[in-house]
């Protein structure tokens, strides 16, 4: 069973006044004009003048949410918690011919209520006292060891509703570090777990990875990207690393 949350229609209007703003993306708020959502609202998240807009870069998007959706349908199917966490799942629309964005591509996905974040990819964590925060460390404690120790799930966000949790934008960490930019590889992995504790939702079989010495990667609340520049496969990438609050 998957448990995306999906558009569910096929066009939508689009607030011209910015509703906020990402790493890389503007965010603008939106109605659905068709289909199961008509009338409910949706949110276009448009990459910003100057990032890299090809068609590469939107599939890289869909991908990390493709495999992220995966991990939670498995966590979901664990029990591990009487309720369902579920994951926005955005879709490239192009702004109708007649509009000043006219071509334009965007993300289009369901607006999230009651938006909160619970982790970062460099090993921060959210303390609440309604258990989600736990909740959402076991989430990216069990992706790890449920991908054999090469990939981990974090940069936690999203909404709660009555029947669960509706997140969104979520950062794939891997050993290849090969899943965009807030993929911080081996270092944030492990960066990540010196700062873990494991809490009541987390299983005390589940792996992690050896930690040894200080993290290499310093904790902030918001996302740390390594900055580079897509060229040469020769090339050698950068490295520099920055801290960008969400």
């Amino acid at each position: 069973m998957s448990y995306a949350r999906t558009n569910h229609s096929t066009t939508a209007t689009i607030d011209n006044k910015l509703f906020g703003s990402g790493t890389f993306k503007y965010v603008y708020a939106g109605t659905y004009t068709s289909g199961p959502r008509k009338g409910h609202r949706c949110v276009s998240k448009e990459f910003k003048s100057g990032c890299v807009v090809e068609e590469h870069y939107f599939q890289e998007e869909l991908n990390i949410c493709d495999k992220a959706q995966k991990i939670i349908d498995e966590f979901n199917e664990e029990e591990i918690i009487s309720q369902e966490i579920h994951l926005n799942t955005p879709e490239v629309w192009t702004y109708v011919p007649g509009c000043h964005k006219s071509g334009q591509k965007s993300l289009i996905e369901p607006m999230i209520l009651n938006f909160e974040k619970f982790n970062s990819n460099s090993g921060w964590a959210l303390t609440d006292s309604t258990g989600w925060a736990s909740v959402m460390q076991a989430l990216s404690h069990f992706s790890y060891h449920n991908s054999g120790g090469q990939l981990l799930l974090c940069d936690l966000q999203g909404g709660r509703y009555k029947d669960g949790y509706v997140l969104t934008d979520p950062v794939i960490m891997s050993r290849a570090q090969n899943r965009g930019p807030a993929d911080l590889g081996s270092d944030g992995i492990t960066s990540f777990f010196q700062r873990h504790r494991c809490g009541p939702f987390c299983d005390k079989s589940w792996s992690k990875p050896r930690v040894v010495g200080k993290a290499k990667i310093p904790m902030n609340e918001g996302t740390t990207m390594q900055a580079y520049l897509k060229t040469r496969n020769s090339r050698v990438p950068l490295s520099r690393l920055g801290s960008v609050l969400e």
